[in-house]
């Protein structure tokens, strides 16, 4: 497969999707640039187990195999999805994962549609939520090294950048008012991010040291409880702020 490297602009893009049509159009591109056909996302509510367990897809899963991809009983015995809810590591899969658990039908029913052989990562958001992100494709992966490892770390950014706007497209909408009360100048610094300034451009801009605008993003993603300056800027975009 051709494909072109993702980059990092196109991280930051899929994190600041505002609507979900254009969330995953900016995934399958990262998806395609990775040499991936096919991306699937899942924000899970709830335990996979659990009777009441809510869960919402995103991606291109091939149109015919849609309906079966969201048979939940399959998806319980999957050994991906398996793995994947009890560790922390990211799975990389083929034939001979499914074969081992003992369900080498599953591998079977979804291999014609291009899920023969993929990576997927697990995230978790608060209010016990998880993301899932998993790439799949027909061909034989590289074998373990630096191809793998770069692919593999690939998903883990993107998935890391999805993060926020999933949680953000696909849950209930934040209004300003639920947001803590944020200074002046955490508000500008925030702003000035928001517009692909680095630190020390916003302390330019601003007149301040680099330090001091450091200042500013840590107390406000501690305010807003994010562990990133670009999460914040999510946060406050979904809220409304600017």
């Amino acid at each position: 497969m051709v494909r072109a490297e993702m980059n990092y602009q196109q991280l930051i893009d899929v994190g600041l999707s505002q609507d979900f049509a254009v969330f995953e159009r900016r995934l399958i591109a990262a998806a395609h640039a990775m040499g991936f056909p096919i991306i699937s996302g899942v924000l899970m509510r709830g335990a996979l187990q659990d009777p009441n367990v809510r869960i919402t897809s995103l991606g291109n899963t091939p149109e015919p195999y849609v309906h079966a991809a969201k048979d939940l009983g399959d998806t319980r015995r999957d050994p991906v999805m398996a793995s994947l809810m009890t560790q922390s590591v990211p799975v990389i899969y083929d034939q001979k994962t499914y074969v081992d658990a003992g369900v080498g039908e599953l591998w079977e029913k979804q291999a014609p549609y291009g899920f023969k052989t993929g990576i997927a990562v697990k995230l978790h958001l608060p209010g016990d939520k998880h993301f899932l992100l998993g790439v799949d494709r027909e061909e034989p992966l590289p074998q373990p090294g630096m191809q793998l490892m770069q692919m593999v770390a690939g998903l883990q950014l993107l998935a890391a950048h999805a993060l926020t706007a999933a949680d953000r497209l696909l849950s209930p909408k934040l209004t300003h008012d639920e947001l803590p009360k944020l200074t002046k100048r955490e508000l500008d610094a925030l702003s000035w991010t928001a517009q692909g300034k680095t630190a020390w451009e916003v302390s330019v801009i601003l007149g301040m040291s680099e330090k001091t605008v450091n200042f500013h993003l840590g107390n406000a993603m501690r305010k807003l409880q994010v562990s990133s300056k670009h999460q914040a800027v999510l946060k406050c975009v979904a809220a409304g702020v600017f």
